[in-house]
């Protein structure tokens, strides 16, 4: 890797349905203070040393109805795509339109559109991370108590927290790992839930990043009670950021 800031290309997913939120309108383009979601999703992740650019995947409808109302104010827009059934092929549609707009970026960072609390700073050391390691992503380690249980809600045992990490996002990865778990994870016909597990099932290290809980995603109505507490978060330089031991 060269030395300074490693240069890095974002991909934002925005593509899912927003079925359990029940809002009129998909929750990237909900709005907070004076933007929307997605914007202040764009936005911070412009404002991370080594930024070269943002790739954008959307539904359909919002790519063509919803989007180029905003395009103007989304800092570092390489191009805004139609996403994929899932997630991993969004991902992948992203990759092959930054690959082709950015083809000297030194890592790839996967971002959920729906997450705009993410903390910069944690952010930073994952970026740092991932170029040392292979791969590094931001999450919190688990606050409560773990319970296992069965197919009726019964409970079976109860786990040990000390090692459970809460994945989040940005996830961050080197290009040519990146480019290899895409393809190991089609190769096996591997559908993870998240970026980090094609890395895993890849051999690819990948590193937790202590990162503030504040880092919600914006999942289901009762999500957005909390908006009003941390929106100051989106103009402040990350003021709850420590690491977290828990």
């Amino acid at each position: 890797m060269p030395p300074g800031n490693p240069r890095f290309v974002a991909l934002l997913l925005a593509a899912g349905k927003s079925s359990r939120m029940r809002t009129d309108v998909p929750k990237p383009f909900l709005e907070i203070i004076d933007r929307t979601v997605l914007e202040w999703s764009a936005t911070r992740l412009a404002d991370l040393p080594g930024h070269t650019g943002t790739v954008i995947t959307l539904d359909p409808v919002s790519l063509t109805e919803r989007f180029p109302r905003l395009s103007h104010g989304i800092p570092g827009l390489l191009e805004a795509i139609a996403g994929g059934e899932t997630r991993q092929e969004s991902t992948a549609l992203a990759w092959a339109a930054a690959a082709r707009r950015v083809p000297d970026a030194d890592l790839v960072l996967v971002h959920d559109a729906a997450r705009p609390f993410f903390s910069i700073a944690a952010t930073t050391r994952a970026i740092a991370s991932a170029a040392d390691a292979g791969g590094a992503i931001v999450g919190h380690y688990a606050r409560d108590t773990l319970k296992q249980t069965d197919e009726h809600g019964r409970i079976q045992e109860t786990l040990s927290r000390e090692r459970v990490f809460q994945a989040a996002t940005p996830q961050v990865f080197r290009r040519a790992d990146f480019e290899r778990m895409l393809a190991h994870a089609k190769q096996s016909q591997l559908i993870g839930t998240d970026e980090a597990q094609l890395a895993e099932s890849a051999g690819i290290e990948v590193r937790a990043i202590a990162s503030p809980s504040t880092n919600i995603k914006l999942t289901l109505p009762e999500d957005l009670r909390l908006v009003p507490c941390l929106a100051p978060l989106l103009r402040e330089a990350d003021p709850t950021d420590h690491d977290h031991d828990d």
